[in-house]
């Protein structure tokens, strides 16, 4: 199928190392920072692919490989039309535009990013119990994220011996990856919701006034049902069969002699 390059995206953070006089700070000074949190490792699909990348930078002092993965994550965001994430507009793009500003690298390509949590918030909220990927998923989809139990990667990680590291690290990897997987199928059950038209992404939109994709997911799978009217104008009306969404046509079929003042 023909239309944008979608990404989707998820990241995990290591926590910061701070010197505290007790164990109730109300405020840490910024002098009082050991080590900033930062990125620990992303998974990233394309839309339509079946890998699931994954790249990671596990150690706080080696530089070179968290600047590897950070220009691989700029690579990636710069080819992507939308970019789709749980709540991702506000965690995970802006982790990625500070790291980005901090290694000069400048923003990537515009993007639209599609922030799946916000579609539930703004669709959805009253009906459901949370705004968790992990509850959407066992709601919608009848999975769940994956359970790294009562271990605390992010210390095994930063301070454990290497077989600790390693175990860490692989279910961090998969913790990871699941996300990802996880909020792609979300993605395609929220299509009719996102309020994007991939159909413009596709050079395929209308042929003598009649659709020829959805567009809310780009098949082309129409169904004509008819006509959606306004109080001057009639437009064609399409049920996709693929993802269940309305379509309206793009050109006027229809309109009345007089119209309101």
């Amino acid at each position: 199928m023909t239309g944008p390059a979608i990404l989707t995206l998820d990241i995990e953070t290591q926590r910061a190392i701070t010197e505290t006089w007790d164990l109730w700070p109300k405020y840490i000074p910024i002098d009082n920072v050991i080590v900033p949190k930062r990125i620990l490792c992303f998974a990233a699909k394309w839309y339509g692919k079946d890998k699931v990348h994954f790249h990671a930078a596990w150690d706080d002092d080696d530089l070179d490989a968290y600047d590897k993965m950070i220009q691989v994550a700029w690579d990636m965001l710069n080819a992507a039309d939308i970019v789709v994430g749980w709540n991702s507009t506000r965690f995970d793009i802006q982790h990625f535009q500070a790291a980005f500003g901090r290694l000069e690298l400048g923003p990537p390509s515009p993007t639209r990013s599609l922030d799946l949590m916000q579609v539930a918030k703004k669709n959805f909220s009253a009906g459901e119990l949370s705004l968790k990927l992990d509850w959407f998923s066992r709601m919608w989809l009848g999975d769940r994220k994956l359970n790294h139990g009562a271990t605390d990667l992010w210390h095994d990680i930063r301070y454990g011996n290497r077989e600790e590291r390693r175990a860490a690290q692989k279910i961090m990897r998969d913790y990871n990856k699941k996300d990802v997987l996880l909020t792609e199928q979300l993605f395609d059950r929220f299509k009719p919701w996102t309020g994007i038209n991939y159909a413009l992404y596709s050079p395929e939109l209308d042929e003598d006034g009649r659709l020829k994709r959805c567009t809310k997911c780009n098949s082309d799978d129409l169904q004509s049902r008819g006509r959606f009217h306004t109080n001057t104008y009639s437009y064609d009306r399409y049920f996709c069969k693929s993802c269940g969404a309305w379509n309206r046509g793009r050109r006027m079929v229809y309109t009345t002699e007089l119209r309101p003042c």
